[in-house]
């Protein structure tokens, strides 16, 4: 067997016994966490936004912002590899990513994503029984695909919390297109909708 197929079955026997389905198991651990500390996680994500949003206001006055077109919450997989939950929220206005005033903060989804960064480590001890065939940069590229499950589940949870973002006294204050839209998804990449307000046209 060659050397190319040595390392092709001891990865699949890696992964079959150590990978493969293990991120089920911590969507208990997740959904104990966040009842534990609902208000601490919610208050979290909206002061992060209401922030971001005090920041368009004030660039707003000062004439270096228009009104906001899209507010994003971008997955960073650069934060992933730092074994960091962080988000990155940005408002643009209606020049999008040609926006030249930066109005960003951020956000950790640590109740989310700390299981994925223990079982990361847990994979680098395991990783010693298999002769080397299996390198820490193979547990960093599970860990990246790993990461857009525990990903997904921070969109729903965006999704849930909207009704409260849009009540934030910064979104209020803050001047906004009549065609706003918040929007999810990895950073300057394919995004999913969480919120596009209404078309009058369609009442």
């Amino acid at each position: 067997m060659s050397k190319l197929m040595d390392k092709q079955a001891a990865m699949q026997d890696f992964w079959q016994k150590h990978v493969l389905d293990r991120w089920q198991y911590d969507l208990i651990e997740i959904d104990r966490r966040y009842s534990e500390q609902k208000a601490g996680i919610e208050n979290g994500f909206c002061h992060a936004f209401d922030a971001l949003c005090a920041q368009a206001a004030r660039q707003q006055e000062q004439g270096s912002k228009g009104e906001i077109h899209t507010i994003s919450f971008s997955f960073l997989r650069t934060s992933i590899m730092e074994n960091s939950a962080a988000y990155r929220l940005d408002a643009h206005d209606e020049n999008w990513f040609l926006d030249r005033t930066e109005c960003t903060v951020a956000w950790e989804a640590d109740f989310i994503f700390a299981p994925l960064f223990r079982r990361m480590t847990e994979l680098e001890k395991v990783k010693a029984a298999y002769a080397r065939k299996i390198t820490s940069m193979d547990i960093e590229r599970i860990k990246q695909s790993e990461a857009i499950k525990y990903h997904l589940l921070a969109v729903e949870f965006m999704k849930s919390m909207v009704p409260m973002l849009l009540e934030c006294p910064g979104y209020r204050q803050m001047g906004k297109s009549l065609k706003i839209c918040l929007l999810a998804g990895e950073y300057r990449d394919q995004c999913e909708v969480l919120y596009a307000h209404p078309d009058p046209a369609d009442k």
